[in-house]
């Protein structure tokens, strides 16, 4: 198989590129802008030239095009990763989910690749308080550029898909952690910490709960419903069954630092910025009901992402400190 991946350099993109060149006869190719992603996430060994790496914009639709070309299936992981940017440039996630979305989905059309894996989310909901969303949920309102622009593309990928006889997998994710994050609240308290021991800023109340899932298992679930779902358009929410609040979070990241007792200090009021969704509680039943479940529960996974990253960020930080 030959994947194209969008995003490749990223924190979902690479670990896709790692978990398919396990496959011993699979090619893979990374577009990538580099603005989120980072050279230390691409893939180390080529032997044989299983790999490639584009530096490329997908605003630019001939680009796209010329490295698309070939290709069996596209994995749509690039993304604005600056949710709370979009409420300051309105047009970020216009131009980096809807165009971008629309130039994958054209160069597809053009170069012949019938088959699209796209990661949406939660935002595409909207703020509905603690009720338990299905994938049939609607109204769709989404309170973010982010979630508005996940929708729109979303959208894009099911007209393409009835019209070009396209096939898709659309995944509605939770939080995701790992090892490669490149933004998320278990990052932003790690790397905090680092600058100040004695105390952390946290946004909102820290009362906001969510779900969280490991990158390995959203890579496991993917890879499962490629193989059982084989629909036109097939669409699941991808979550873990528990939640757990920013406080928590807060604490197990200070502990696993060893800085307790720690001052948390908050900015008030009950969402982190605008367009934040305090609680998030997705429902996966229909995705447990093929039979599959993830590993690790948000706890466990927040919990071995925050080990993980203590691992990478550190020694990231005394490089650019020695740069």
């Amino acid at each position: 198989m030959k994947a194209f991946i969008t995003g490749g350099a990223g924190f979902i993109g690479s670990s896709m590129a790692d978990r398919l060149l396990l496959g011993p006869h699979n090619l893979v190719t990374i577009f990538d802008n580099f603005s989120w992603g980072h050279s230390d996430f691409l893939p180390r060994d080529n032997v044989g030239g299983r790999f490639k790496v584009i530096s490329g914009d997908l605003l630019n639709l001939d680009a796209v095009k010329e490295g698309m070309a070939g290709h069996d299936i596209v994995y749509h992981f690039a993304s604005n990763a600056d949710i709370a940017g979009g409420a300051v440039d309105t047009s970020l996630d216009i131009r980096q989910s809807v165009i971008a979305t629309y130039n994958v989905l054209e160069a597809m059309r053009h170069t012949g690749v019938g088959s699209i894996v796209f990661p949406s989310g939660s935002g595409i909901y909207g703020d509905l308080a603690d009720q338990r969303i299905r994938e049939d949920h609607g109204p769709l309102l989404p309170v973010s550029m982010y979630g508005a622009g996940k929708l729109g593309a979303e959208a894009l990928i099911s007209a393409f898909c009835h019209l070009f006889d396209m096939r898709c997998h659309i995944l509605r994710l939770a939080n995701v952690v790992g090892p490669r994050q490149t933004h998320g609240v278990v990052l932003d308290f790690i790397r905090k910490l680092l600058k100040s021991p004695d105390r952390l800023v946290i946004l909102g109340d820290g009362k906001q709960k969510k779900s969280y899932i490991h990158i390995e298992d959203v890579l496991d679930a993917i890879f499962f419903l490629d193989a059982m779902c084989d629909q036109q358009i097939n669409l699941f929410n991808i979550t873990t069954e528990d939640a757990v609040d920013v406080n928590w979070i807060a604490q197990s990241v200070a502990e696993a630092m060893g800085l307790m007792p720690v001052a948390f200090e908050y900015t008030g009021g009950d969402r982190g910025w605008p367009g934040d969704v305090p609680v998030v509680n997705l429902d996966a039943s229909k995705l447990f009901n093929l039979g599959w479940r993830p590993r690790l529960t948000s706890r466990q996974a927040i919990a071995l992402s925050i080990k993980q990253l203590l691992e990478r960020v550190p020694a990231e930080t005394t490089r650019q400190a020695q740069a």
